[in-house]
């Protein structure tokens, strides 16, 4: 996954217009999505729990006074609400709540951090009938649906503005590799070979059949939501 560029591309299309000036990313991994942030000429507030993942960001931005670091657990309060200063006006989370085990008060702790307004962008992975091997191996503590997606928001007090399906294909290979094969891992040669492979032409049927079958299916869902304020 890590040397997929035109995919993360296509989910960072998804998400930016609902993105402002001032965004709070959570779980910026190798800072692929930071650099785009940067690049679209966002102020960012990098965070992630991961130590390694937070110093190899802070490095690669040394200098730059509109990135800020800093480290969060969604599933501490405090962790999320000490991070309320930056006045963040909005969010990107991008494969990252389906590895909180109480997601509807991560998804509240995080609305009531940022400022009235502010919108949430989010990329979950879809359908509880495909989770396997590799999504335990990944510590995914589920898969979602439209509704479930939707609820989760809703419960934490969050305003839907969209929730849809995306990546049929992507869907249709997962399914093979976790319920057909059912011994694929993620360090599994063919499953790495094959992400690869389709980086460069995913994108472009994922543009043709998401508009098709948004809500039907699709390998990951993803939702854009609002702050309405006090709730």
């Amino acid at each position: 996954m890590a040397s997929m560029q035109a995919y993360p591309r296509y989910l960072y299309r998804k998400i930016r217009p609902c993105l402002g000036r001032r965004v709070w990313e959570i779980g910026i991994g190798h800072g692929t999505y930071t650099r785009w942030l940067r690049d679209d000429g966002a102020s960012v507030l990098a965070t992630d729990i991961d130590a390694d993942c937070l110093a190899a960001v802070a490095t690669r931005f040394l200098g730059d006074s509109e990135v800020t670091t800093s480290r969060v657990d969604l599933t501490d309060e405090q962790s999320v609400r000490a991070l309320c200063d930056f006045h963040a006006d909005s969010l990107v989370c991008l494969n990252v709540l389906e590895h909180i085990s109480e997601d509807v008060a991560a998804l509240r702790w995080l609305r009531e951090s940022v400022v009235r307004g502010a919108r949430m962008g989010i990329v979950v992975p879809a359908h509880p009938a495909l989770f396997g091997r590799m999504d335990a191996e990944a510590g995914h503590f589920r898969r979602y649906t439209r509704v479930s997606l939707r609820s989760a928001f809703e419960q934490a007090g969050w305003q839907v503005e969209r929730v849809a399906y995306f990546n049929l294909l992507g869907a249709l290979g997962w399914w093979y590799h976790n319920r057909w094969r059912k011994d694929a891992g993620l360090e599994d040669a063919a499953v790495n070979h094959q992400m690869s492979a389709v980086d460069r032409w995913l994108p472009r049927v994922a543009s043709l059949t998401d508009p098709l079958f948004g809500r039907l299916a699709g390998l990951s869902v993803f939702g854009i939501a609002k702050n309405p304020g006090s709730v």
